[in-house]
Order: C-alpha cells, then structure tokens, then sequence
C-alpha cells in the first residue's frame, strides 16, 4: 500500500542519484528493487519516462561495465516504454530516447551511429531545455569518445562540467573534475 508507494519514491530518487554519481551496480539495484515494490502496486509510476529512462542508462551502463547482456531485455523495455511516451509528448522524452538508444548502439560497438545519435540526443536536450539530461547527454558521449580513444571525449566533458554548474550541481561538477581527464 502505502509503504510500498513510498518505497518506490525513494527508490526513484535514489536510483537517478546512484547512476548520475556513476554507482551502476547500485543503481541497478535499487531499479530492480522498485520495480519489484511496482508489482505490488495497482499502477507503475512512470513519472512522463524519467524511471524508464533512468532505469535504461543504468542497465546499459552495467552492460558496458560488466560486459554482460543480462540486461538486454529490460533495456528494451525501457526503450519500449520510452517510444510511447515520446509518440505522447516528443519534446519531453525524444532526447531520452535518442540517448538510451546511442549507449545501446555504442554497446554493441555500432560507434558510427552511436556517435551520430549522441550528437543528437545532445541537441534535442538542448532544444528542449533538460540541462540536466543535456549534461548527462554529453557525459556519456565523452565516456563514448574516452572508450574509444577519440581526443573529442575532452570537449563532451567539458560541456557536460559547464552544463552541470549551470544546473547547480555543483557536487556532480566536481565529481566530474576528479574522476575524468579533461
């Protein structure tokens, strides 16, 4: 009921802030966790595609870490589940979608339309004023470029430190500054 209702809330706040701290295995966790509490309840909280999106950076993000396609189908979900809410209201979720599909193709090494849909999901944030998913759009393109060894990776961080100051988020700038070489 209630407590369940609760647990949810906290678990999608907790799973946003894990994986924007870079603590996937964590974030995994509390995903997993939520949408189990979610079977309990008479309705999942969708939150307009901010748990499903959340929900896939981190699946693929252990993909990536772990080099494990365990998560294959609950990213699909996810990507699914993004699809109808972008087809409800593009200019809230396209950029969401664009991302969660970049970080699929990088992950199975397609990097040519990985890259091209990086740049995208970073202009439609952009567009629609997520500085928020703006920062974290150029986040994982720098991680994208970092793994592939392309110089470009600095530029991404760069503007994902800039953009993240410009949010307020002071803590995950200088999180950004420690951890990453640009």
């Amino acid at each position: 009921g209630n407590s369940d209702s609760f647990i949810c809330h906290i678990c999608i706040f907790g799973n946003i802030e894990a994986y924007i701290f870079g603590k996937y295995e964590l974030a995994a966790e509390i995903a997993l966790k939520r949408q189990e509490t979610e079977k309990k309840l008479s309705r999942r909280y969708f939150f307009f595609g901010v748990t499903d999106f959340y929900d896939g950076l981190t699946f693929l993000a252990m993909g990536h870490e772990k080099k494990d396609f365990k998560y294959g189908f609950l990213v699909n979900k996810a990507l699914e589940n993004l699809k109808r809410f972008v087809q409800l209201g593009a200019a809230n979720c396209e950029h969401k979608l664009l991302l969660l599909q970049a970080e699929a193709k990088s992950l199975l090494g397609n990097t040519k339309d990985a890259s091209r849909g990086y740049d995208l999901a970073i202009a439609a944030a952009e567009k629609h004023g997520f500085i928020h998913e703006h920062a974290i759009a150029n986040e994982r393109a720098g991680d994208f470029f970092l793994r592939n060894g392309d110089p470009r990776a600095s530029q991404y961080y760069g503007k994902a430190h800039a953009l993240y100051l410009q949010w307020g988020a002071q803590g995950k700038a200088d999180n950004l500054s420690k951890n990453i070489p640009f």
